[in-house]
This record gives C-alpha cells, sequence and structure tokens, in this order.
C-alpha cells in the first residue's frame, strides 16, 4: 500500500490557500460578473412590490393619489394609473426627466396593457434608452427602438435602461384601470470596474496574507503533533523517561496525557518483567541447588543414599514443577487461550478435599483448617479451575497464618450465589496496599514472600475469577488478620 508522505504542515497551508482562493473567486464572481444581474433582480423586485402597494391603495381608498406619490417619492419611481381606454387619470412624477411614461407612444401603452391582460394581469417591460432619449425622444437615434431586446450590442452600448411595469386592477366601481410604475435602471459598467480595480488590488494583498497565515497557523498546529511525534518514537525505541509536556489544542493534550500514561504502564510492566526474572531465577536456583547437591553427595559420599534423600530429590523435583506449572497456566490465562468447562460442581466437597489434602501434606507447624458451612451447595463453574483457587487460596492463607495457626473457610449461601470467605488471623495487610496484592509477586513491609509458592497463586485466582465472571474482593486489616473471598452463581441441577 502507498503510503500518504505530505506532512500535516503541508497539508495545512494548502488548505489555507485553497480557502482563500475559494473566497476570493466568490467575490469576483458575484462582485464583477453577476452584479449587473442582482442589481437588475433587486430592482424588479422592488418596482413589483411597489405595483402591489399601489394597488392596494386604490382597492382601499378612493383618494389613492396621495398614497401612490409617496410611493413613488419613496422608490424613486414614476407612477401612471390609465383607464381601460388607456386615456390617462394621473401620473406622479412627471417632472422627472428619467420617467418615461409620458415618451411612451400610444401603441407601446397599448402593446404592454395587451400584453398584460395576456399575462393574467401583470406585464414587465425592459425598454433601453440613452440620455438623449431620457431628455428629448425626437433625439433618440433611428437605430435605438423602444424594445430593443436584452441581448442587443447596442442596449450594451448605450447603458441605461428603464423598466417598466404594468398591473390591471378594478377600482370600487368595478371599473379596470392600468397602473405603469417606471423605473431607472442605471448602468453598473463603471462600478463594475471600479469593483474590478479595487478586487485586483484585494486578491494579490489576501494571496499574500493567506499565505503569510497559512504558513503561520500550519507551523503553530503542526509543531506540537511533530513534539508528539518525535517523543513517540523514542517511546517505541524503549525509552520510558520520554516526556510527553506538548499543549496548545486540547486533542493534542488529550493524546500526551493518553503516551504519557502508556510511558508509566509500560515502565512498571518493565520494572516487573525485571521482578519477575529475578524472583523467578531465585525461585527456580532453590530446587535444582536442592536436587544437584543432594545428588552430587549420594554419588560422592558412601552411606548417603537413604530413601530420605531421594525424597528429598523428589520434594524438590515436584517443588520445580509446580512453579513451571504455575507460570504456564498464568501466561495461558492472561492470554485468554484457556476455555472454561462449566457444570455442576459440588463447591463443599471441593474445599473439605482441598483441606484434607494440606492436612496431611503439613509436617512442620501444621495449620488446621476450619470448614463452616450450613448445607451442601453446588455451583455453575469449571471444576478443575475452581480447585486451583481454592488450593491457592487455603495456600496463602496457611502462608500468612497467625500464631494460632487456623485457617477458617466459610461457605454462605445466598438468594442466587455462593460465597466462599478463607481467612487467616495474621499480620494482615495495609487498606492502601490490598489493590496490589493480586499482582504477581506482590510484596511489602508488612506482607513476606512465601518459601514454598510460586509467588503468583493469587494472580492466577484472579485470572480464573474474572474468566468466570466472578465477583472477588480481600478485606484486611493490619493485626488481624485477612480474608480473601469469591462469588459464583448457585448452579440449580446437581451433577451426579
Amino acid at each position: 500500500m502507498q503510503q500518504n508522505k505530505r506532512s500535516v504542515r503541508s497539508k495545512l497551508f494548502s488548505a489555507f490557500l485553497l480557502f482563500s482562493g475559494i473566497m476570493l473567486l466568490m467575490l469576483w464572481v458575484f462582485q464583477v460578473q453577476f452584479l449587473d444581474q442582482f442589481y437588475r433582480m433587486i430592482k424588479s423586485h422592488a418596482v413589483k412590490n411597489a405595483a402591489v402597494s399601489i394597488q392596494q391603495a386604490i382597492d382601499n381608498d378612493e383618494d389613492y393619489k396621495e398614497q401612490i406619490e409617496a410611493i413613488a417619492r419613496k422608490n424613486d419611481l414614476c407612477v401612471s394609473v390609465l383607464n381601460e381606454d388607456l386615456t390617462e387619470i394621473y401620473t406622479s412624477n412627471r417632472r422627472d426627466p428619467r420617467c418615461m411614461i409620458d415618451k411612451l407612444k400610444q401603441s407601446e401603452i397599448n402593446s404592454i396593457y395587451q400584453e398584460a391582460v395576456a399575462n393574467g394581469g401583470n406585464s414587465e417591460r425592459f425598454i433601453e434608452t440613452d440620455e438623449a432619449r431620457n431628455r428629448k425622444m425626437s433625439e433618440v437615434p433611428p437605430e435605438i427602438t423602444d424594445f430593443t431586446p436584452d441581448n442587443d450590442p447596442i442596449k450594451k452600448e448605450k447603458g441605461l435602461q428603464n423598466m417598466t411595469y404594468a398591473s390591471v386592477v378594478k377600482n370600487e366601481a368595478d371599473k379596470a384601470l392600468v397602473v405603469l410604475v417606471n423605473a431607472q435602471i442605471s448602468p453598473v459598467d463603471a462600478t463594475v470596474e471600479t469593483i474590478r480595480t479595487q478586487l485586483v488590488i484585494i486578491t494579490a494583498v489576501l494571496i499574500l496574507l493567506g499565505m503569510l497565515l497559512a504558513y503561520i497557523m500550519s507551523k503553530k498546529i503542526a509543531k506540537p503533533m511533530i513534539a508528539v511525534n518525535q517523543n513517540a518514537k523514542q517511546l517505541a525505541k524503549g525509552n520510558y523517561e520520554v516526556s510527553f509536556n506538548g499543549s496548545g489544542y486540547r486533542e493534542i493534550s488529550e493524546l500526551n496525557d493518553t503516551l504519557r500514561y502508556a510511558a508509566e504502564e509500560l515502565s512498571k510492566v518493565q520494572q516487573l518483567q525485571r521482578e519477575l526474572i529475578a524472583n523467578m531465577s531465585h525461585d527456580l536456583r532453590t530446587p535444582l541447588t536442592m536436587i544437584s547437591g543432594y545428588g552430587e553427595m549420594m554419588r560422592d559420599i558412601p552411606g548417603e543414599n537413604t530413601p530420605e534423600n531421594v525424597q528429598i530429590i523428589i520434594d524438590e523435583a515436584n517443588r520445580l514443577t509446580y512453579l513451571v506449572n504455575d507460570i504456564l497456566d498464568l501466561s495461558k490465562l492472561q492470554a485468554g487461550v484457556q476455555a472454561l468447562e462449566l457444570q455442576s460442581c459440588p463447591i463443599t466437597k471441593i474445599i473439605k478435599q482441598v483441606a484434607e489434602r494440606y492436612e496431611k501434606m503439613q509436617q512442620e507447624e501444621p495449620c488446621q483448617i476450619k470448614l463452616q458451612y450450613e448445607e451442601s451447595c453446588y455451583i455453575q463453574a469449571d471444576e478443575i479451575k475452581i480447585t486451583q483457587v481454592i488450593y491457592n487460596l487455603v495456600n496463602n492463607a496457611i502462608t500468612y497464618c497467625g500464631e494460632d495457626r487456623l485457617i477458617i473457610v466459610k461457605q454462605i449461601k445466598k438468594a442466587e450465589t455462593v460465597r466462599i470467605e478463607i481467612i487467616d488471623h495474621g499480620e494482615g495487610i495495609p487498606q492502601e496496599q490490598l489493590p496490589y496484592v493480586w499482582e504477581r509477586y506482590y510484596k511489602n513491609k508488612h506482607h513476606k514472600r512465601s518459601k514454598t509458592g510460586s509467588g503468583i497463586g493469587l494472580s492466577i485466582v484472579k485470572s480464573i475469577l474474572e474468566l468466570h465472571h466472578a465477583v472477588y474482593g480481600a478485606e484486611s486489616e493490619v493485626g488481624k488478620g485477612s480474608c480473601f473471598w469469591f462469588e459464583l452463581p448457585i448452579s440449580e441441577q446437581q451433577a451426579p
């Protein structure tokens, strides 16, 4: 796949320039190319509105002449009211030399009237003229007609144009009246030329300012992103001490916070890996040293080939096997490659079997494991993995039990779940450190490492319980002991 090699700065720079170009193009199009069309459209709209107002004045008031005069002065119009036979009743602004109504021939007026009747009562005409026709119709050159088409080149050369709008209305006597509204449409060629000259200057200035602004903004926006990218490359190389302190935009700040958090977590993972290697090396070295030492002693010293020494080698080999199995189990659980085989499990029976096995295994300073329950219960779970959970929790309690050497296992049946509690009376754990007891090789000044365990028992417990979507936790008080618990749903159908 071909990658886009353009930088953010170049893209932002191009985007700003494109935006400036589009804005300038719109100015040129609307202010120069379509200025005349917009002007004529607005003027035509004003004339039509004035005609409507005049029509309403005639319909509602017999003395409409004053209202027509006011409308004509306000909108700079020339208005004439004619009878149905096209004889004049009233004309406003007659003295205005720009008024074309007096200069229209009778045939022209009749043509406009007939067109209005044919169009349902309204008609619109653009009559081209020049200053000579505005002042004196007799001086108009013969080649300029009264009704010059809009696309006639003469119209474009002469420039001056008048719009005459005709409307057929009825008065109170139900007689038809013809209202002629005339307005001069001034040429905009000079205005367009002026605007064009101004736009040339404005375009040059805006292009320079746009390029400068685009450069400044693109650099300002891209700078923190470039800094984050460079620091992220350092993070990818394993430099977890890199600082992400970029600011300026919310998204950049959030990205810096995310990368800073990632760097902190990766640093913790790296530290955990170092501790894991150190601790596992220690745990693996001890049984290997014992096996090697006793084996050499049995080989070199006569009479040392005793069942006791052989049993020590077997015990250390088993211990080594447990350590390796714990590591493999934890790796599989955290990788999510182990599937559950849910079934109805006799949790009470499992706890009893685990307690009996531990009582038989203990030789030095044995602990008493006391099970408290009201009735036998079944849960929905993976029997092998839940047995492993019970083993690890009981082993953890034995390791950190108090002077009374008593471990209490409580089974509490609720409405829909069974709660299992493993309680010891040891030194306890401070409240602020309770969330960390589930981590691999957790240790602090109040909590010693097990001499026989792998140090990852509680991590295995956590992974298995989360795989079951179980509720679990730990409660402890310094000097009084700890309680580790979990809850799983009751199984309605008991296994045979």
